[in-house]
């Protein structure tokens, strides 16, 4: 068993005393944090999507930071901004919350363009620019992002530029009726999401453990086969029929980073197409846009997407 896979099955287990239903989105996070990614997560208000956040923090032994987007918030609000010292005669930094390793940035959707923006350079470069003088963040520096799917008003698309610097994107769903019976014994036993120490005591990812396991995963292999049938994926979403704009080369770049955390994270040393199929949803839905005729239709991304890797060969 590698150590990637030992990892995240202790965090799954010691998250399933916080978080109830599926596990797949705690778990594609954790790898997202590995890969050094970020992540842009949708669902209705109240699904648990800060407290995925409050724990993944905690199990990975990250800071944690989280931003309220909202229409009157400034760039300076996010990554701090430079003010005179009278005392010392001298200006300083006063570094925003963006300096952390784990971002929250709540309902990113709702603050204008200029304010998102100021997201992009972090997300990119992993470091902000106060006064013409560059700051490192840091290699664990990873946002989620959270967005809801169905209120427009008062709310910003996100520029494209901005959508592409997203790992992936995933969908948060309801709870299904076990679930939410689940979740109603916990409260009615005392639990509480606001306090999680207790509950999930230490962590199961320190930062030495994290530089292992990218090292790990950087020595997955990927043959000449599978690396074949995921670049030819990313060529297929550009000749969709389905698709108005395909996925850029980034996604390329993610599906390589994805496959092989994906592998590493089951126990092996090498990729399967399974693996490259399994992340491609969450990592093409927000690059490629539907015809609108297609949309019309009902076809949603999932089909979409599911249309593109039917017409792609798997290698055996």
């Amino acid at each position: 068993m590698t150590k990637l896979a030992e990892t995240k099955d202790r965090l799954l287990e010691r998250a399933s005393r916080v978080l109830v239903g599926p596990t797949d989105n705690l778990e594609l996070c954790l790898l997202a944090m590995v890969v050094g990614g970020h992540v842009l997560l949708e669902g209705f208000p109240g699904t648990a999507k800060t407290l995925l956040a409050k724990t993944l923090a905690r199990l990975t032994d990250a800071r944690y930071a989280r931003v309220q987007f909202t229409p009157d918030l400034l760039p300076a609000d996010i990554v701090g901004t430079v003010v005179y010292n009278q005392a010392k005669a001298a200006f300083e930094v006063r570094p925003g919350p963006v300096f952390t390793d784990l971002l929250l940035a709540d309902e990113i959707n709702r603050s204008p363009a200029k304010t998102q923006a100021a997201l992009l350079e972090a997300m990119e470069e992993r470091q902000v620019t106060l006064d013409g003088r560059s700051y490192p963040l840091g290699d664990r520096f990873t946002v989620l992002a959270t967005q809801n799917p169905i209120e427009l008003e008062g709310t910003f698309p996100l520029p494209e530029a901005e959508l592409d610097r997203f790992l992936m994107k995933l969908e948060i769903s309801y709870l299904p009726p076990e679930g939410e019976q689940r979740l109603a014994r916990m409260v009615d036993r005392g639990f509480d999401p606001h306090s999680l120490a207790a509950e999930l005591a230490e962590p199961v990812l320190t930062r030495d453990s994290l530089a292992e396991v990218r090292r790990e995963v950087l020595a997955v292999k990927l043959s000449d086969e599978v690396l074949s049938y995921l670049t030819q994926v990313v060529q297929a979403t550009r000749d969709a029929p389905e698709l108005a704009v395909g996925a850029s080369s980034r996604a390329t770049v993610a599906l390589v980073h994805l496959a092989k955390a994906r592998a590493a994270a089951a126990g092996r040393d090498f990729v399967e197409p399974d693996d490259v199929k399994e992340v491609c949803l969450p990592v093409l839905r927000h690059r490629v846009q539907r015809r609108p005729e297609v949309e019309m239709q009902g076809v949603g991304e999932r089909e979409a997407i599911s249309r593109v890797l039917a017409r792609v060969p798997v290698p055996r």
